[in-house]
């Protein structure tokens, strides 16, 4: 019997490590993270092959809704979206894998990748920036000065609005950092990593990230300390009418008309795929399988979450995830205002209401990295994030 739980301990520690290279992996160009990915699974995949039939008996809406979006992109030969549920699937089945085994003490160290890890990727932005600017003869206020730079900071990830993303959700971490954690080294590493991701905020030249983050950083303290976040978001609002007088002030914020024009016709092309399909939609990445139906040139999505899931999956398949995820979200509401566990569901909320004010103008979550880091935050058992009060 004790030989027994040994090797059930040694199995534990082998998964746990798994899913920090895994965490490591995804701050990797994306082509790395995915491959990571790839492999962990299908590994453990093979350690719980017998488990299968259970996790998609208790996780019955999810896997109803990923056969329905197998179904629908066969069915409207979206090849395109047939891989994309196939990646799904596969996230399905390592997050299940992650919910059974993590643990306090794995959950805190993947935080302090996600944040910590954004310390090099803030320096890689910045040499890069710096490199362009000096090459071509500009200074370092290149990306305030000009409409249309020609060099936006985006690290390893795939464009400047999912970088923005994360740096979104970084900040939020960071601030958790600082409030859960005594230790001196700590605190000072999640203060450079606010100081060096507001830079690389603002090199993004992100329009929609800069509010993002805002967002995330008064919704945060607001848990922690709701009087100063009433104090900063008065502060803020006062911010909003000085930008709206001298728009210059931040990066391609003159052009802002201009972008909104772009994504009202973005947003246009998206609910017309969503029209010609109402109730089944057309399969993942519907956007760019069929913009040509109504436009002449293709985005990766419709740039705007809900319009974009509604031609993805349609009503029944947002009513299918909507009972998906219905449990969680109650309770969450249930517990959000548990003092034991505050900091945790301020963490939390945060990140969730991030990505779906993001989501107004963008579907950066919908990307292995963003997403890998979003469901690392959300698929823990509540009974974990109750033993995290006496974890520092």
């Amino acid at each position: 019997m004790v030989v027994n739980l040994k090797s059930l301990t040694q199995s534990e520690n082998l998964e746990g490590n798994l899913f920090l290279l895994v965490s490591v992996s995804v701050l990797l160009p994306f082509y790395v993270g995915s491959a990571v990915i790839f492999l962990t699974t299908l590994y453990l995949l093979f350690q719980h092959r017998r488990d299968l039939r259970q996790i998609m008996r208790k996780q019955s809406w999810l896997f109803i809704f990923l056969i329905y979006s197998l179904i629908i992109s066969i069915y409207f030969r979206n090849y395109i979206g047939v891989a994309v549920t196939f990646v799904l699937f596969l996230l399905f089945l390592l997050f299940n894998f992650y919910f059974q085994i993590i643990t306090p003490q794995l959950f805190l160290k993947q935080i302090k990748i996600f944040t910590w890890g954004s310390i090099p990727l803030a320096l890689l932005a910045f040499v890069r920036y710096t490199y362009y600017v000096f090459m071509n003869g500009y200074d370092l206020f290149y990306i305030f000065k000009y409409h249309n730079p020609q060099i936006r900071a985006e690290a390893t990830f795939f464009n400047p609005n999912y970088y923005g993303l994360y740096i979104a959700m970084v900040l939020v971490m960071a601030i958790y950092l600082m409030a859960k954690t005594k230790r001196p080294l700590d605190r000072w590493l999640s203060m450079i990593v606010i100081f060096l991701n507001l830079i690389s905020l603002f090199l993004t030249a992100s329009r929609w990230s800069i509010p993002t983050c805002i967002v995330g950083i008064v919704l945060m303290v607001f848990f922690l300390k709701p009087k100063i976040a009433w104090g900063i978001g008065f502060a803020l609002a006062g911010g909003f009418l000085t930008l709206f007088i001298k728009p210059e002030l931040l990066p391609r914020f003159t052009t802002l008309a201009h972008a909104f024009d772009d994504r009202f016709a973005i947003w246009y092309t998206g609910w017309q795929i969503f029209i010609t399909s109402p109730l089944i939609g057309r399969g993942p990445m519907a956007y760019v399988t069929f913009y040509y139906l109504f436009a002449d040139q293709g985005k990766m999505h419709a740039h705007q979450l809900l319009i974009d899931t509604l031609a993805n999956y349609g009503i029944v398949g947002l009513m299918v995830l909507t009972m998906a995820f219905s449990h969680y979200f109650r309770n969450v509401v249930e517990r959000v205002f548990q003092p034991k566990i505050r900091l945790e569901l301020g963490l939390i909320v945060s990140i969730l209401v991030i990505v779906l004010f993001h989501g107004t103008m963008d579907v950066g979550i919908f990307w292995i990295q963003t997403g890998y880091i979003l469901l690392s935050i959300l698929v823990v058992p509540f009974c974990v994030l109750e033993q995290l009060e006496n974890e520092v």
